[in-house]
């Protein structure tokens, strides 16, 4: 037998998604909170955070928890989604010991000081924010054509 490839992965996902007991706005915001959480930096795992989140504001969990396996898709850019975040923190917020391009290691952002980490959580919600925005608006408009039809289904029945 085959494994499925990413298309069907995220098929099944959006099925699974869809057959959610709950309203399209709290499907879309739990996959956004699975999104940002994906972004924060040095967070070990997007998973937790974005569980945690969707439950106290109760939104949907699995659909926050398709939201942050989504950065699955995107780890390989993450040195660069972390310089990226860091140098536009950087703009905002002053750093007393600024970060080398060649010293972009987690670890090292630590050991630079808690300045260098709020540059970068500056920069995350700066990149993530347009990004959880798109992705709530495309989520949200899915999960409504697919609970109109789902309720036109049940009321034909």
């Amino acid at each position: 037998m085959s494994r499925p490839t990413l298309k069907q992965r995220v098929g099944e996902t959006w099925k699974k998604l869809l057959h959610l007991n709950a309203r399209p706005d709290q499907i879309a915001a739990g996959f956004s909170i699975g999104i940002i959480a994906s972004f924060l930096p040095l967070n070990p795992s997007p998973i937790a955070v974005a569980t945690v989140v969707a439950w106290l504001l109760k939104m949907s969990v699995i659909a926050a928890i398709a939201g942050a396996t989504t950065a699955i898709l995107y780890s390989p850019l993450l040195p660069l989604i972390w310089l990226a975040e860091y140098r536009l923190g950087k703009l905002i917020l002053p750093v007393q010991r600024p970060l080398a391009l060649d010293h972009a290691r987690l670890w090292e952002v630590l050991q630079k000081g808690w300045d260098a980490y709020a540059a970068m959580l500056i920069g995350s919600i700066i990149i993530a924010a347009p990004v959880t925005l798109v992705t709530f608006l495309i989520v949200n408009q899915v999960a409504t054509r697919w609970a109109r039809k789902r309720n036109s289904l049940y009321k034909s029945d």
